[in-house]
């Protein structure tokens, strides 16, 4: 898992952050990569971005010192010259990358007041592009910009794939949690496929307590 901008705390010092990281030991990612069984690499982009641009606060400053915007995207790109080649590329971020559209519902638009603008990470942008250059990026995946725009403004566009072939996903469904027409519990998960290394499936799940899939939006 990667953590949000609500996951960080609230204290200059960065120690609640830490006791955070510490308690989630292998499972915490943040400019990392990880290897799932010679089938995935999962490479994860800057910890607790808000969006925006690029902003580092006070509570990461605490845990891993004043990292440039340039630091951040040299840590990215580094990460990803020691992916395999041979399978498929996912990359993790809270907040999604800069360069998909600024209008309120573009997959990272900001929605809560004027004017609307692209509220994406350029670190991520900026790294994904270099990255883009030497290897395919098969997904990125992140949340932040809820899938129910403010100000009644419909719901957001969650999905969208750039000229070079990678496909960007927004996981952020809120509320997560919803009841059927009996007044039954609905869960919301993500669900990715891959087969024979390429990617075959992107959805918006709904699941019952039980397991059984009760609606889905398909994007791919």
């Amino acid at each position: 898992m990667i953590l949000g901008n609500h996951d960080r705390g609230k204290d200059s010092t960065g120690e609640t952050l830490s006791k955070q990281i510490r308690v989630l030991g292998e499972k915490y990612c943040a400019w990392d990569l990880k290897v799932f069984n010679n089938q995935i690499n999962l490479l994860s982009a800057r910890p607790c971005s808000s969006g925006g641009g690029y902003y580092l606060s006070k509570e990461v400053k605490g845990v891993y010192g004043p990292i440039t915007e340039q630091d951040s995207i040299n840590k990215i790109i580094k990460c990803s010259e020691e992916t395999i080649e041979e399978i498929p590329l996912i990359i993790m971020s809270h907040a999604g990358p800069a360069g998909l559209g600024s209008e309120p519902k573009s997959i990272c638009g900001k929605d809560w007041k004027l004017p609307s603008l692209d509220w994406g990470d350029r670190d991520l942008s900026a790294a994904i592009s270099q990255i883009q250059k030497r290897r395919k990026v098969d997904l990125v995946i992140f949340g932040h910009m809820h899938n129910r725009l403010k100000r009644n403004l419909g719901l957001r566009e969650m999905f969208k794939i750039d000229s070079k072939g990678t496909i960007y996903f927004n996981t952020a469904v809120v509320p997560r949690y919803k009841t059927d027409e009996d007044g039954k519990l609905l869960i919301n998960f993500s669900w990715i496929e891959f087969e024979n290394k390429e990617l075959r499936h992107v959805s918006h799940r709904w699941y019952s307590e039980s397991g059984e899939i009760r609606e889905e939006d398909k994007f791919f």
